[in-house]
């Protein structure tokens, strides 16, 4: 398949999917049956593309350094900018790709006993992936703008159907607070235009001209940190997702989780770094304490969460802290393990957020002590959340470890003081991990027969759990067959930033 077609299916074949599911009727329940089959026909066909055109690039990992496949084509010109639909794939961005490929079709089927409003809820999940897939396949800033806010109102939308009291305040605030994420993006891209009297927005050349100098770069940084910070759900920025996650149903959830890391991650690393490298040096030693206070809440939060959906939400968030590390130290290696943190959150967050919320909805509550053992008979669920937790905390041989490592002995050199932190910052974490795991599936009275047994994982939910965790375990086995590509990608981005530091940069 030409390759120019390939990008294009990614991102709008979900699309047609939509407006389909949308035309359907959806009365009896072989009427839903087809809503259903076609929301997972139209996620399945990004994921087969993906596979077939997009992964062998990763097998000639210098290939990573330059967007392949492309697609460049005018669109809106006779402006005083210009603004091409302009699609590629480098090392920053193949993997992030690839893996929103992956989790919609589990998305689908942890949203296959969806039986209130079926046609809207898989028509806004379709809308939701082609906000993501077009964030990570543009090679515009001004496209990336537009794909970046179109997720908002649909997940905004999902959030809102759900059964949960606050429902509709969690979605007033995933409206508001990534509307004003998108709006400051918007803005940095504009100054950035009226600064350097640059015309185009292509990252390529964004990325050779003269950076903005001063106080106008600073400017630029901060609204870039603002807008993928809070889609990072960084300190304080994190209220819309932990409120998500509390009220949204666990599909949903597990959507927001999609949503939020790895689009954050990758914009850091492309925009930020990219576009405006002089205005992130001066940024230094405010992200680094923001990486420990967004880490060290996250450890904090989970461990004294008396909501299960809470606390899964706290430990997510948590991700933030080595993510924003591996991006402020600059290296190839760091920048690399960032990004590989954000394509395996991408896997272990919705997984995590489908076996608590199972867990929790089944026991028709959220409360820990509450639910404390009634998972205990559940074996399928527990070994899931054990593959997730592990994930989420740097386990070797799993996807989260080598981002994870990559960071450490990335950072190591520059911040001592800040990964060694970190370092006790995630045994933290680990340890909130095990209080939630242990309460849910071995605490409980002595007495076994006072506890009422949830069910364990079963049809759709329990393929699209196995479907996560296998995403877990085969790319934590293979990712150095993957992270080579990834790095030669980070090499032009950690170059640049380089040769415009000055001789100390403040904070090593």
């Amino acid at each position: 398949m030409p390759s120019d077609i390939s990008l294009t299916l990614i991102v709008f074949a979900p699309l047609v999917g939509a407006l389909i599911v949308l035309a359907l009727p959806a009365r009896t329940d072989l009427e839903r049956f087809r809503v259903r089959t076609t929301a997972l026909f139209a996620t399945a066909l990004p994921l087969a593309v993906a596979i077939f055109d997009l992964l062998g690039e990763v097998g000639n990992p210098a290939q990573g350094a330059l967007a392949q496949p492309s697609i460049d084509a005018p669109w809106l010109r006779g402006f005083f900018f210009q603004m091409d639909y302009h699609l590629g794939t480098d090392g920053l961005n193949l993997m992030l790709l690839f893996a929103v490929t992956v989790v919609f079709p589990a998305l689908v089927l942890a949203s296959w006993r969806q039986r209130q409003r079926p046609r809207s809820h898989f028509a806004l999940l379709l809308l939701t992936e082609v906000g993501l897939a077009g964030t990570m396949a543009t090679q515009d800033l001004l496209l990336l703008v537009v794909f970046f806010w179109m997720p908002v109102l649909p997940l905004a939308l999902l959030v809102g159907q759900g059964q949960h009291p606050r429902a509709a305040e969690a979605a007033r605030r995933v409206l508001v607070s990534q509307s004003l994420g998108s709006a400051a993006l918007l803005l940095a891209a504009l100054l950035v235009l009226l600064r350097t009297g640059n015309t185009t927005f292509n990252f390529t050349t964004l990325s050779t001209v003269t950076p903005l100098q001063g106080a106008p770069g600073l400017v630029v940084a901060a609204l870039l940190l603002f807008a993928f910070g809070s889609r990072l759900a960084v300190f304080p920025l994190q209220r819309w997702l932990v409120g998500g996650l509390e009220a949204a149903s666990t599909p949903v959830a597990m959507l927001l989780v999609l949503s939020s890391v790895p689009v954050g991650t990758y914009g850091l690393v492309r925009v930020l770094l990219g576009i405006d490298p002089k205005g992130a040096l001066q940024l230094v030693l405010p992200v680094l304490a923001l990486a420990l206070v967004t880490l060290y809440w996250s450890a904090l939060a989970a461990l004294g969460a008396r909501d299960v959906r809470r606390a899964t939400a706290s430990l997510l968030v948590g991700v933030g802290g080595p993510v924003l590390l591996g991006v402020i130290t600059f290296s190839e290696t760091s920048l690399s393990g960032a990004l590989w943190l954000g394509f395996a959150t991408g896997f272990f967050g919705p997984l995590l957020v489908l076996v608590t919320g199972a867990v929790a909805e089944r026991g028709g509550e959220g409360s820990l002590a509450r639910l404390a053992g009634r998972a205990g008979g559940a074996d399928r669920l527990r070994l899931l959340y054990v593959c997730a937790a592990a994930g989420l905390v740097g386990v070797p041989f799993l996807a989260g470890f080598p981002g994870l490592f990559q960071v450490l002995v990335g950072s190591f050199a520059q911040h001592r003081f800040v990964t060694a932190l970190v370092v006790a910052g995630m045994a933290l974490l680990a340890v909130a991990a095990w209080r939630v795991g242990a309460a849910l599936f071995w605490g409980g009275p002595e007495d076994e027969a006072e506890v009422e047994r949830v069910s364990d994982a079963r049809g759709s939910e329990f393929y699209a759990g196995w479907w996560l965790a296998a995403a877990i375990v085969v790319f934590g086995l293979t990712a150095g067959y993957f992270i080579p590509y990834t790095v030669h990608g980070t090499d032009l981005v950690a170059a640049r930033v380089s040769s415009l530091a000055p001789a100390k940069v403040p904070g090593k």
